[in-house]
């Protein structure tokens, strides 16, 4: 059996029709209008198709011509389509008018007959598609912008293992349809336009759909070759924005720039410090074409140099006199850095070329030491148990102790996720911790080794408590304690007896204890109350005096230190928010002149291709067939309506 006699047979176009659509192929807005004005009978059917199963509306958005698919709107030409069509041609013109029809039509016609149109495998035209997948494929900055005011939805694709009950039917359903329509998804996120488009923060977007894609990659192995290429293209579009900056500036602030999701870097924030959160992110999504960008590489080198960066242009012996020099002086240097961190020769050591040096020069010294230390052991010495630390014990434990610091600030700054993440700080803390053992284990031998830490402002004032509290006791100790004599045996001494007085200010520890419990009101001690003569009364009168001033201040002045002090921590939060929102508001308006930049420079792009060029050829041919008709209709050669099969000549 001929395939011609399985298909369906169709009606054969009239004569009416196949001018009709004749006329909209070759852009004749007069002849299409005179015939739609002459079809008031309704013979002609406005909604039939050619031999390759296009409408009036598709041949028209294929041919560009808007303004015979304005008239053919106004007519009520119908297509299912014809939104897929234009966007799969890119027609920009045909998507805004067919967008701005359908907004004033009711929608649910339409919407049924695409679904027909999807569910027929006939036609060619028809995508199984969204339009806003089908324009974030074709990469169409402007086409995306009018679906997104049209306030359309974004697809959100479910997780590779995912057993939710939507999942599980279309995948034992087709599981071939539930794995294209994941690969279109993602090919839809992964386009630059729409992530220009929806995100905040693009070169972020772009990082974590690299490594989504990257993972994906690994599981569905049916489609590596096309997930690769989306994580290449999410890759490549992260660089081409980088290297849209234009200065320093613009490139400080894309590579220092710390998300919200991201660990704040406060000694990045309060002391202007090259943090360069962004690039670390970028190494720790593998984002080699970003740090790879001639940009981004130029940049390295300026800060990596510092102050120094006319080293790069030294003969190279004197650049190994200079590394050379800086190696042999490097204790000089550190000792000069420590006293005027601030001076001029202090910014030079800064600069992390000078710290490269001086930090290897100090560890080959440090290894210099330990190959003494492992000769000054004999043979005598090497059976003892515990032997006694000797000079360069203590010259070695000075550098592990600055080891030690230099870990510790690291793992404060970087969060113990991102410390354990490299191997080098993994090494760097099970050597240290070798070495603290070895010296550790020959003082305390098999004592345990306990350390706590307390708040560093509640440390300060409990050390201002203690002070004032010692320094009242010993005036109240020393002014009470003078010709003290106990006349009579007690049973009770000092703040525990029944019947008080004065005598509890006679010895150092209840003089502790009384003003301790002073300041929680449950020390009730008689100050007034003596055992000497009526002439010594001024003796009890300063006692209350100082009981009172210590009051004052232990209650007052030291209570609102205390408030002071935790109200001065929770300013600097507030400072460090207030500089994290400048960062990001610095970031936003760089990351929009990026995107402008970017457009500029792939609209350029466009426009020296051949697919430009074609372009033009259509509009011109366009223009010279409008023309071609108002002439002809001018000439008065339309007299009949079969004039339209004329020589193409």
């Amino acid at each position: 059996m001929a395939l011609k006699d399985v298909r369906e047979v169709k009606e054969e176009n009239t004569l009416n029709e196949k001018l009709f659509l004749l006329a909209c192929d070759k852009g004749d807005y007069y002849m299409v209008k005179k015939i739609l004005e002459e079809n008031s009978s309704g013979d002609l059917n406005i909604n039939c198709v050619d031999v390759l199963g296009r409408n009036a509306i598709t041949i028209t958005i294929e041919n560009e011509n808007l303004d015979i698919l304005q008239l053919l709107l106004d007519y009520g030409c119908q297509s299912a389509d014809a939104l897929l069509v234009a966007i799969d041609s890119e027609v920009v013109g045909a998507v805004d008018i067919l967008l701005n029809h359908r907004a004033k039509r009711s929608s649910r016609p339409t919407i049924v007959k695409l679904m027909e149109r999807i569910q027929n495998p006939e036609y060619s035209t028809t995508m199984d598609v969204a339009p806003v997948i089908l324009a974030a494929h074709r990469n169409n900055y402007e086409i995306l912008t009018m679906l997104l005011k049209q306030d359309v939805s974004l697809p959100k694709p479910h997780a590779v293992g995912c057993e939710c009950t939507l999942c599980s039917a279309k995948n034992k359903k087709d599981s071939l349809r539930h794995s294209r329509f994941r690969l279109d998804i993602y090919r839809c996120l992964a386009s630059p336009a729409l992530i220009m488009l929806t995100e905040e923060d693009p070169i972020l977007r772009a990082f974590e759909l690299s490594a989504d894609l990257k993972e994906l990659s690994l599981v569905e192995v049916e489609f590596r070759n096309d997930y690769e290429e989306l994580a290449r293209q999410c890759k490549m579009f992260a660089k081409d924005l980088l290297a849209q900056a234009r200065n320093s500036r613009e490139l400080e602030v894309i590579l220092n720039h710390t998300s919200s999701d991201e660990p704040l870097d406060k000694r990045g924030l309060l002391e202007e410090r090259m943090n360069l959160s962004r690039l670390k992110l970028a190494i720790k999504y593998n984002q080699k074409e970003f740090v790879s960008q001639s940009n981004c590489q130029q940049f390295l080198n300026t800060v990596w140099f510092g102050q120094m960066s006319g080293y790069r242009r030294k003969p190279t012996c004197k650049k190994i006199m200079t590394v050379l020099t800086v190696g042999v002086f490097w204790p000089v240097l550190s000792l000069c850095y420590l006293i005027a961190p601030k001076s001029q020769l202090g910014r030079i050591i800064h600069t992390p070329f000078m710290k490269f040096i001086i930090h290897g020069a100090s560890y080959f010294t440090f290894l210099l030491l330990l190959n003494l230390y492992s000769l000054v052991y004999n043979e005598d010495k090497k059976n003892t148990m515990g032997p006694a630390l000797e000079r360069i014990d203590y010259l070695l434990i000075l550098w592990i102790i600055g080891m030690i610091w230099s870990d510790i600030k690291r793992l404060w700054y970087e969060g113990l996720e991102d410390f354990l993440e490299e191997s080098r700080n993994q090494l760097s803390f099970v050597m240290n911790s070798l070495y603290l053992a070895t010296f550790a284990l020959k003082v305390v031998a098999h004592n345990k080794i306990s350390m706590g830490q307390m708040l560093q402002d509640f440390g300060k004032f409990l050390g201002m408590f203690l002070l004032v509290l010692f320094s009242f006791t010993i005036g109240l100790t020393q002014l009470y304690d003078k010709g003290y004599t106990p006349k009579e045996q007690k049973d009770c001494v000092g703040i525990f007896c029944e019947q008080q007085s004065n005598d509890t200010f006679h010895s150092f520890i209840g003089t502790c204890f009384a003003l301790f419990w002073y300041i929680f009101s449950l020390a009730h001690v008689a100050i007034f109350v003596t055992r000497f003569s009526y002439g010594e009364e001024l003796q009890s009168f300063v006692g209350a005096v100082i009981v009172g001033t210590y009051n004052v201040v232990v209650v007052i002045v030291l209570t609102k230190l205390l408030v002071a002090m935790l109200h001065k921590s929770f300013q600097l939060i507030a400072e460090w928010r207030n500089l994290k929102q400048k960062r990001d508001e610095n970031y936003q308006k760089v990351m929009c002149c990026l995107v402008h930049r970017y457009l500029t420079s792939m609209r350029q792009k466009m426009q020296s291709t051949d697919q430009a060029t074609v372009e033009n050829l259509n509009e011109l041919r366009q223009d010279l067939s409008k023309f071609r008709n108002e002439i002809r209709d001018l000439l008065g050669f339309r007299t009949s309506k079969y004039a339209m099969f004329y020589p193409r000549n």
